[in-house]
């Protein structure tokens, strides 16, 4: 085993009162680099109390961090996560979001600390493991692996960028490879989930603003982590990775999801056959290369 450091993240809806509620949490190993980054499985607990702004900023700073994560794995990368940027972020973050000192703990890998932390200091109300693997999370967890083992360039993965269309319509996508133009969009849905109507509302909200792009609005990608804009055309590639339901009324919700997905000529894979839309981003890369 070795020695991780960990801080568990809270959400405080009211900083004054000093009341807070376990949000995740982040553990590393300073000297491999490893790290890892956890959030509640569901926040239907938090959302009785917090309002959806303050879960905006608390959701905001995961994804920070875990862009923050992954762009240390990358060659040539200056900013080093250790436990003095563990213990400065402890200290900067004094409002909605906070940070509980960094304390060492013993695990063979960043994902058994996570694990051992959820076990004995925050409580999940989805159990673990077996649901963990239902939610997006482990979708999009598994496609950022999916496009880091192909030949493309990690800049060109864009994270959780979004997607502007006409003057008025914009939606965060999970996923689009683009350096100045897009070539792939990609959506990651669960359909193993209780609250069926917020993913119904989703899909349609996607589907809205992706409908509107293939009818030929003009549009643009905007990265949020680097506010670079791509352009981006109505004939763009489309995937989309699921979790297939398994009860009869996520069935429903599904079959009319996939109502969508056809309307908009995205192709769609199960979490086992999410290599496809690598090889798919590698071979459109490739072809801008080469026309280039």
């Amino acid at each position: 085993m070795s020695r991780y450091i960990y801080s568990i993240i809270r959400c405080l809806p009211d900083p004054q009162t000093g009341e807070f509620v376990n949000y995740g949490a982040i553990a590393g190993d300073p000297v491999t680099g490893d790290w890892g980054i956890r959030q509640l499985s569901r926040t239907d607990r938090i959302r009785r109390f917090a309002p959806v702004a303050v879960l905006d900023v608390a959701s905001g700073f995961m994804l920070r961090l875990e862009t923050m994560i992954d762009a240390q794995r990358t060659p040539l990368e200056s900013e080093i996560l250790d436990e003095e940027w563990l213990r400065g972020l402890h200290h900067d973050h004094r409002n909605i979001v906070q940070l509980s000192p960094p304390a060492p703990i013993l695990a063979n890998s960043a994902q058994e600390a996570l694990e051992l932390i959820f076990g004995h200091m925050i409580i999940d109300p989805v159990p673990q493991p077996r649901q963990v693997s239902m939610n997006k999370d482990a979708i999009t967890r598994e496609l950022r692996d999916v496009y880091r083992r192909v030949d493309i360039d990690p800049s060109l993965v864009r994270k959780r960028p979004q997607v502007f269309v006409g003057a008025h319509v914009n939606y965060t996508v999970d996923f689009a490879i683009a350096n100045g133009h897009a070539v792939q969009l990609t959506q990651a849905w669960s359909f193993r989930r209780s609250s069926l109507d917020e993913v119904s509302m989703q899909v349609k909200a996607w589907g809205y603003a992706l409908d509107r792009l293939r009818g030929g609005e003009e549009a643009r990608v905007i990265d949020t982590a680097t506010r670079q804009i791509s352009t981006i055309d109505a004939a763009v590639d489309l995937q989309v990775v699921v979790m297939p339901p398994e009860t009869a009324s996520q069935e429903r919700c599904f079959d009319e999801a996939k109502e969508i997905f056809a309307g908009l000529g995205a192709q769609v894979h199960s979490l086992d056959d999410a290599n496809a839309v690598g090889a798919r981003a590698e071979m459109l890369v490739k072809g801008l290369e080469s026309a280039g």
